[in-house]
């Protein structure tokens, strides 16, 4: 590993993007990074991360916390699957979905040797195609699904613009909601 990689991965540094990568939000597809064939697979307890979400991910697993040592110096993209049993240490195939999000590290936080907080963007979903290494940690051969457009007919437009205005309206009827999220799904477009 270089100096600059080593330095990556400091605690508190973050992360240099790399030729194909980008620390801004990803909002048009042609700023996203290229999702490799192959991606590091970080097991997810109970909960799962969809494409244009920014999350922390708590990482204690050894196996995990030596996937973003080896993964993030070459590719800031891994693979996030959830698991079936939350409650299994050391997850195989066979305990994970088959269908997860690649995601882009954004940024990486040392918090002890055996703790670290990743801040990661979902990019995309994938499903596995074949498991190619166990150990030390897993990873995976993907395939990524062509995106469906919706067709572009007033009685979709018509039906987005429900959808939309029906989720401002239930926002504003919870009191402890975000005022952030009611104004997010306003300005979503039909893009």
């Amino acid at each position: 590993m270089s100096d600059q990689e080593i330095s990556a991965l400091q605690p508190g540094a973050e992360l240099k993007p790399g030729p194909q990568d980008t620390i801004a939000a990803i909002t048009d597809q042609s700023q996203a990074p290229r999702i490799p064939e192959e991606l590091s697979i970080l097991p997810m307890r109970g909960f799962v991360v969809f494409p244009g979400t920014v999350v922390p991910l708590n990482v204690q697993r050894a196996a995990s916390l030596k996937l973003l040592d080896e993964t993030l110096p070459r590719t800031k993209v891994i693979g996030l699957l959830t698991q079936r049993d939350e409650t299994k240490e050391d997850p195989e195939q066979q305990d994970l979905h088959s269908v997860g999000t690649a995601a882009l590290v954004l940024k990486l936080l040392r918090q002890s040797d055996d703790h670290v907080v990743v801040i990661a963007q979902g990019l995309r979903r994938f499903s596995v195609r074949k498991i190619i290494a166990t150990s030390p940690f897993l990873r995976a051969e993907v395939d990524l699904p062509k995106a469906i457009s919706p067709p572009q007919t007033k009685e979709w437009e018509a039906t987005f613009r429900n959808l939309r205005d029906s989720a401002a309206k239930l926002f504003e009827l919870t009191p402890d909601a975000p005022e952030q999220v009611r104004l997010m799904i306003l300005n979503i477009d039909n893009a």
